[in-house]
C-alpha cells in the first residue's frame, strides 16, 4: 500500500530542495552542442518541437516516464494537490496538454527515491535530480531504449 502523501507544501519543499542537487538529462543529443559548433541546432530544436514531429518526442519522453514508473512510486502536482501513482493515461493526458500548447512542466516526484524528473515542453531532453546510482543505471540502457542519451547535465 502507497504512503500516504503528505501535504502539499512539504511535496513543494521537496520539490523545491530536490531542484538544488545535482542533476542529469535523458537527452535527444549525446552531449550539449558547442555554441560554435556553426550547426543548426536552434533550427532543429524549433522543428521537432513546433512540427507535426513533436508527437514522436512526446512519445519518447512518455516512454522514459512509464518505464521509471515501473520500478518506483511517482508523485505528481496535479489540480491543486499531488497525485500518488497517477495512471498512465493521467501522465499521457498532461503531456499532450503540455505539447498542444506550447506551455507547461510535468514534475515527477519520486518520494522513495528522493529524486525528481522536469519535463518542459520547450527542451529536448528531461531533467532528473538527485538520480541514485541504482536509478542512474536503470536510466541509462531505458533512455537508449527510446533512442535517447542518459548523462549528466553540463554546466
Amino acid at each position: 500500500m502507497p504512503t500516504p502523501l503528505p501535504n502539499s507544501a512539504a511535496m513543494d519543499a521537496l520539490v523545491e530542495e530536490l531542484l538544488t542537487k545535482d542533476v542529469y538529462i535523458v537527452d535527444y543529443l549525446p552531449r550539449t552542442v558547442p555554441q560554435n559548433s556553426g550547426g543548426q541546432y536552434f533550427d532543429v530544436e524549433y522543428h521537432l518541437l513546433n512540427s507535426p514531429r513533436y508527437t514522436a518526442l512526446k512519445d519518447k519522453f512518455s516512454s522514459v516516464i512509464f518505464k521509471l514508473m515501473c520500478y518506483y512510486r511517482v508523485c505528481i502536482p496535479w489540480d491543486g494537490g499531488w497525485v500518488d501513482q497517477p495512471n498512465p493515461e493521467l501522465i499521457d493526458h498532461i503531456i499532450a496538454e503540455i505539447m498542444d500548447c506550447h506551455s507547461g512542466t510535468l514534475t515527477c516526484l519520486f518520494p522513495d527515491e528522493l529524486a525528481l524528473l522536469v519535463f518542459d515542453w520547450d527542451c529536448l531532453n528531461l531533467s532528473i535530480y538527485h538520480p541514485s546510482a541504482e536509478m542512474q543505471q536503470l536510466l541509462a540502457p531505458i533512455a537508449a531504449s527510446e533512442g535517447l542519451f542518459f548523462r549528466a547535465a553540463e554546466t
